[in-house]
């Protein structure tokens, strides 16, 4: 497994933005003890996780002005930390608030108008990520103990949702039910790249569980 992951990475872990954002997730994290990876901004300070950030960005980004910046109903680069925690307490989310290594608000629970639907499985976990000056830079979503079928379903979702937005995006992997549920490390990924705006989606069968990760962040600045 772990010369599969190497494969996927690749050399180059700022192409892998959705992939490496789930390794670090709940669910994630367990398989990168298991593959001898550590997570290195456990040791650095907030100004030094938006440096890093930042360089990622800027090997990411195009030359193209994004047209829209979805972010999961917040607003990157306008939104604060009293923003993002209002509309917490309006949705009757449960929410930690952390300083370091980066400024973030994780918030655990169903989240979004879907989650009032019964055949769309509760997000398990929110992730707002705040830059030292206080703007929102981030949002990741979290579902899992999905269903292959289920997983499937949420990224067609998202997938429209994304392009009645900005287009048509860069797909790789298959996010078929079958293809995600037949074995380990399995992926489906989409990914948009603009001047201001990255968004990544993929569906991942980590050791038997298929989970799904949303990834909006803004690429100004740097």
């Amino acid at each position: 497994m772990r010369a599969r992951l190497l494969a996927l990475v690749g050399g180059s872990c700022v192409g892998l933005v959705g992939l490496i954002g789930l390794l670090h997730t709940p669910y994630g994290r367990p398989l990168m003890r298991r593959l001898g990876m550590a997570c290195p901004a456990a040791k650095v300070s907030p100004g030094e996780v938006e440096a890093v950030r930042l360089r990622a960005v800027a090997a990411l980004r195009t030359e193209v002005a994004s047209p829209a910046r979805p972010a999961a109903g917040q607003t990157l680069d306008v939104s604060r930390a009293a923003d993002v925690a209002a509309w917490a307490r309006a949705r009757g989310l449960g929410c930690v608030e952390s300083a370091r290594p980066s400024h973030t608000i994780k918030c655990e629970g169903s989240i979004g108008e879907r989650a009032r639907d019964p055949r769309v499985p509760p997000v398990d976990q929110m992730v707002f990520a705040f830059a030292p000056d206080g703007r929102l830079v981030s949002v990741d979503r979290l579902r899992s103990r999905l269903t292959a079928t289920d997983a499937s379903r949420l990224f067609g979702q998202a997938a429209d949702d994304l392009a009645a937005a900005l287009g048509p995006g860069r797909l790789a992997g298959d996010a078929t039910p079958e293809y995600l549920a037949s074995g380990s490390m399995h992926v489906a990924r989409l990914a948009y790249r603009f001047s201001d705006y990255l968004a990544t989606v993929t569906a991942m069968n980590i050791s038997g569980r298929i989970v799904m990760h949303e990834q909006y962040e803004s690429a100004r600045g740097g």
